[in-house]
């Protein structure tokens, strides 16, 4: 029998501006993810996570019960959260305590999501949308089920969950047409936000060498998709 715990937790933030829009939260990192994304910044979260320690569950509970007073929202993010078969167990876990959760994912497992969300075990769902649907391997660097991500695409825009769906953007990786592409294929979102690249510990260490748009770039990048939905915000943080 495998003493691997049910929900393996590989990193712990106890407080955080950056990762719940507007609110103080802490924040679970899982490991593995099923993309190989070459600009992703988390790749011991992705190639190595079976080598980082596993954290109980116990000692981040206690930790968050510790600072309850100021933090009432966590945020599970990865790698991919919803390929750990614990994640609604640990989520429910979450809710018995009083907090919120929101869930930060891929769009890979739709059924996972709608399942979460469904059962009110998540608050608030953020979706990286990785650039237009019809070539999405060239962003995700592996094989992927369109089908999928579209379904998770039209789950948050009927509304069901507060969601936001979020882009980074990679020169030589994206042309600014990808940018429009995508929140054309997401407008009537709640909020979708355009990530500056952070060339910092990358999946493919040559992606650590691009220099990212320029600030004035990424502003007219940020015009021109306000004027394709609602709520675009440019944000320039580690965790994307």
């Amino acid at each position: 029998m495998s003493n691997a715990p049910e929900f393996p937790i590989k990193g712990f933030i106890e407080t955080s501006f950056l990762d719940w829009r507007d609110h103080l939260s802490s924040v679970v990192f899982t490991g593995g993810c099923n993309f190989r994304c070459p600009f992703c910044h988390n790749s011991e979260l992705v190639l190595q996570h079976a080598r980082l320690t596993d954290i109980p569950e116990s000692t981040i509970v206690a930790r968050l019960k510790k600072f309850r007073k100021w933090v009432d929202r966590v945020v599970v993010t990865g790698g991919e959260p919803t390929l750990q078969k614990g994640l609604g167990r640990f989520a429910g876990r979450l809710k018995q305590q009083g907090f919120r959760v929101k869930l930060d994912t891929n769009g890979s497992n739709p059924e996972v999501v709608k399942g979460l969300v469904r059962d009110g075990l998540v608050d608030y769902v953020a979706m990286d949308i990785k650039g237009p649907t019809m070539v999405y391997e060239r962003w995700c660097g592996t094989k992927v089920d369109r089908e999928k991500i579209e379904e998770s695409i039209d789950f948050l825009l009927s509304g069901e969950i507060e969601h936001e769906f979020r882009m980074t953007v990679v020169p030589f990786l994206h042309r600014e047409n990808d940018v429009y592409e995508a929140a054309v294929r997401v407008r009537g979102a709640r909020r979708f936000t355009v990530q500056s690249f952070v060339p910092r510990n990358t999946l493919n260490p040559a992606f650590a060498h691009i220099r990212p748009y320029s600030p004035d770039r990424i502003g007219r990048i940020r015009q021109n998709v306000e004027g394709i939905i609602r709520d675009a915000q440019i944000t320039h943080t580690l965790r994307q």
